[in-house]
């Protein structure tokens, strides 16, 4: 595929204020998503920007959609300062309503469509949306959850040919820090928090992804992560229009057959989980995806096994894990993956542009401030008060940092394993389980000993074929780690639980397997 320099320069990095402190900021950016689409369809009116289930739009479409979704949305009575809760599918409203929001100057509550109506229940009641809007898949179960608050259909309330409605754009003063979005986190830790996501934070995220892929106006971005998470918010949904590349959102986002689908559309970026990226490369028939050059992954630790046969597939792939959190609009750091020398478990990389990591300790808790991190929680000026310090975001991963700036993560600060006085981190011995052969995924846990300490306990995935042999997972541990970290018990699994937002539900764990 012949490559074409047509982005726009954003140009280097700046000081600015923010959140009390001072980060370095991209000079050129645009203040918000709307002022982005403004600018994409004026600079590549014809080019194609989304490839959706329901619709294939040029820039300069989109625009005019975005604007008369926007008039729609105004039409039910929604306004300025406004929440809006919405329940969608995999599809262009839903990729579309981001822009909207930034342009309407209202937030959009994005319900996980996993989630049961009774968790949906407490988030409409906590944010207080003045709207809410569902497709026709979703309607049923967000009336359940509404309390008889009326529920308007997607199809009225974000219609895509209404009429223009002249508003006034929020000044750009505003507009960066508007949040046009709501994202509950996982609330492995408790009831989930909202975390208020901005046009700032995601335009540095997107632009972070430009300048560390070398992304232009080539790309084809394939959409295999709900389009609710953040990831897909920040890494494509935000960085296609600042390149001018196309989005695609398929209509299937299984693993299984995702290599066909991808070459057929001609994908050359993708963003995805490594449970996901799993079960892609057992797939070994199809067409391989010939113009695919870059794969972004996070959100948990990738199996080596995983990454060592995604690089002898795909030796053209450029791979980088990424690791981040919703409260720093999906990255932070940023480690490019090398067959020849697989990173050490743990290690993510070193802070991305105008981002800065460092731990309150060696292990700490690490921390991070930059353009990317929320300015907080809804309604929640305790919780916010809590986790944010003088710009510095507690992350609540516990981890290290080089003198090079390289990070390495130790443990979710909640998942760190007490043992005989000893500190036992869950995702290194993780690690070294997931790297046996054999052995696909890996997750370790503390439970009760009985006597005011934890015992370690694993759970593992096997290959297919492969046998669980606990007496060489354990000593591979008390070889690698220490005898602290050597799991009591060891159970085999065909797939670990997860929680609504693909993380390992370690609670469930506990309970069912002790």
């Amino acid at each position: 595929m012949t490559r074409f320099r047509t982005r726009p320069d954003y140009g280097p990095l700046e000081p600015a204020p923010y959140l009390g402190t001072t980060v370095r900021v991209y000079a050129r950016r645009p203040r918000s998503l709307d002022e982005l689409l403004r600018c994409a369809a004026a600079t590549w009116p014809r080019r194609t920007a989304v490839e959706a289930p329901s619709a294939v739009l040029s820039y300069a479409e989109l625009d005019r959609a975005v604007d008369a979704m926007t008039a729609a949305l105004a039409a039910q009575g929604a306004g300025t300062g406004d929440r809006i809760a919405v329940a969608l599918g995999h599809d262009l409203p839903l990729f579309a309503l981001p822009f909207a929001c930034s342009r309407l100057g209202a937030t959009a509550l994005l319900l996980n469509t996993a989630l049961s109506p009774v968790r949906w229940s407490d988030q409409l009641d906590r944010a207080g949306c003045t709207l809410l809007v569902a497709d026709d898949a979703h309607a049923p179960r967000l009336r359940s959850a509404a309390g008889g608050r009326p529920v308007r259909t997607a199809a009225e309330a974000l219609r895509t040919d209404a009429a223009p409605t002249g508003l006034i754009p929020l000044p750009a003063s505003r507009a960066e820090d508007h949040p046009l979005a709501l994202i509950a986190t996982s609330g492995t830790t408790g009831v989930p928090k909202m975390t208020a996501v901005t046009s700032r934070g995601l335009v540095h995220a997107a632009l972070c992804y430009v300048d560390l892929l070398d992304l232009d106006g080539t790309d084809r971005t394939f959409v295999a992560l709900p389009l609710h998470y953040i990831g897909p918010l920040s890494a494509q949904t935000t960085t296609m229009p600042l390149v001018g590349g196309c989005t695609v959102i398929p209509s299937d986002t299984r693993a299984g057959g995702a290599l066909g689908r991808m070459a057929a559309a001609r994908i050359t970026h993708l963003d995805a989980v490594p449970s996901w990226l799993s079960l892609l490369v057992r797939d070994t028939g199809g067409t391989v995806p010939a113009a695919w050059r870059t794969l972004i992954y996070g959100g948990a630790p990738m199996p080596p096994e995983t990454a060592a046969r995604l690089a002898a597939r795909f030796p053209a792939l450029r791979m980088f894990d990424l690791w981040g959190l919703s409260e720093t609009h999906g990255p932070a750091t940023a480690l490019r993956y090398d067959p020849a020398a697989p990173p050490a478990p743990g290690t993510v990389g070193r802070p991305l542009p105008g981002v800065e990591v460092r731990s309150d300790g060696e292990p700490g808790e690490l921390l991070v401030r930059g353009a990317n991190v929320t300015p907080g929680y809804l309604d929640d000026p305790e919780t916010t008060a809590a986790v944010l310090r003088e710009g510095w975001l507690a992350t609540g991963d516990v981890g290290t940092v080089g003198a090079d700036g390289t990070v390495r993560i130790l443990d979710r600060k909640k998942d760190v394993i007490l043992r005989g006085g000893a500190n036992v981190f869950s995702v290194e011995v993780e690690q070294v389980l997931a790297s046996a052969g054999g052995v696909v995924e890996a997750a370790v846990y503390g439970v009760a000993d009985g006597l005011g300490g934890e015992a370690v306990s694993a759970a593992v995935v096997l290959a297919d074929g492969a046998a669980l042999d606990t007496a060489a997972l354990r000593r591979l541990v008390g070889e690698r780690i220490g005898r602290d970290a050597v799991p009591r018990r060891i159970v085999a699994l065909p797939s670990l639980p997860r929680n609504p937002t693909g993380k390992i539900d370690k609670r469930r764990l506990r309970q069912e397997h002790g």
